[in-house]
């Protein structure tokens, strides 16, 4: 999964990336950073099982650089908006300090709805075009009917992330790429006077936005920039300073996870305890294909073990012995957190 990070120019975008992805350089263009997924029931696993290896699962953030000499604060570049159809979801870096160059006031409710609105008026410019030669074809498919109705939406300033698809829908679509039909986290980015400070305090704990697809958090950039280049003990003396549980990164993560629908099932033994990412609703087989095509291909039977009874029983030994080790088919839907052990005929 990859998550894009972008904003307008001065949000503060690469800096939110370098404290999501510490020790990755900003290049001038798109930058890539994996990272790993926190997942304490895989240190659960590791910690019972010492396995040779332990893998987590990862995100791929993407810094999506803009024009670093622009002038203005409001544009978001045909390059930015082409980048911002690779990605899998997007995350708007929302300026809430002073403008180091003095050229734009604080104004986070106007710099969200802007780029709301480029999104919007960037799928409109390709869903017009495509649908006026569908209807001059006079087509008759399932994708001129679904561009129209997401024609509509954008003619009335509704990101399509706000409607629903059926799968051929979707798949109609597939080839547009459109970029506000893409999940959100709106990430108020504070400077560190403004963390502190009273009249920033519905940005520093934001109400969750109305409307699907769509998350808010907040960090002070600058801060968690300089907590990700400290060692564990140094982290722990600075978060202790300022009164924070975890390093904002790790929330961040998760919540990117979550809002584009994706869970994690497990595998376990003495060689490796590992996370592994597939879409929520996803069946048994499509997970044994997340492990190797040929175990999907081959697919007999899932051996399931869910992660609530691991913990009731602390074994598999015992789980089985209780009876909550259970042996599911073809259909069986995987839940977060299922520790699997797939038996496949090739």
């Amino acid at each position: 999964m990859q998550v894009g990070i972008t904003g307008f120019p001065r949000s503060g975008k690469t800096t939110v990336f370098q404290a999501l992805a510490p020790g990755v350089s900003p290049g001038r263009d798109v930058t890539f950073g994996n990272i790993k997924v926190p997942d304490p029931r895989v240190d659960n696993l590791a910690d019972h099982y010492s396995p040779k290896k332990t893998t987590y699962a990862e995100i791929t953030f993407v810094d999506i650089a803009g024009n670093p000499g622009a002038t203005e604060a409001k544009a978001l570049e045909a390059k930015t908006i082409a980048a911002m159809r690779n990605v899998d979801a997007l995350v708007h870096v929302v300026r809430g300090y002073e403008d180091p160059m003095g050229m734009r006031d604080i104004n986070i409710a106007r710099d969200v709805a802007d780029f709301n609105a480029e999104l919007i008026l960037a799928d409109f410019e390709v869903v017009e075009k495509r649908v006026d030669r569908l209807r001059r074809e006079n087509a008759k498919t399932v994708e001129r009917n679904v561009l129209e109705r997401a024609l509509e939406a954008l003619e009335n300033e509704t990101p399509l992330r706000e409607l629903e698809f059926t799968e051929d829908e979707l798949k109609a679509m597939s080839g547009y790429s459109l970029v506000s039909l893409r999940p959100v986290i709106t990430l108020f980015n504070l400077g560190e006077d403004e963390w502190g400070d009273d009249a920033y305090a519905q940005w520093r704990n934001p109400a969750p936005p109305e409307g699907a697809g769509q998350a808010a958090m907040s960090l002070c950039g600058q801060l968690e920039m300089e907590l990700a280049d400290l060692d564990e003990d140094e982290q722990a003396e600075f978060l202790e300073v300022l009164e924070l549980e975890e390093p904002a990164r790790l929330a961040f993560i998760r919540k990117a996870y979550e809002l584009t629908d994706l869970i994690s099932f497990l595998t376990a033994g003495p060689d490796e305890c590992r996370a592994w990412t597939v879409r929520r609703g996803s069946p048994a087989p499509v997970a044994a294909g997340k492990i190797h095509t040929d175990l999907q291909r081959g697919f007999i039977r899932a051996e399931v073990l869910g992660w609530d009874h691991w913990v009731e029983h602390g074994s598999e030994a015992a789980a089985k012995a209780a009876g909550d080790y259970r042996v599911e088919g073809k259909s069986y839907i995987v839940q977060d957190g299922d520790i699997l052990n797939i038996r496949s005929g090739v």
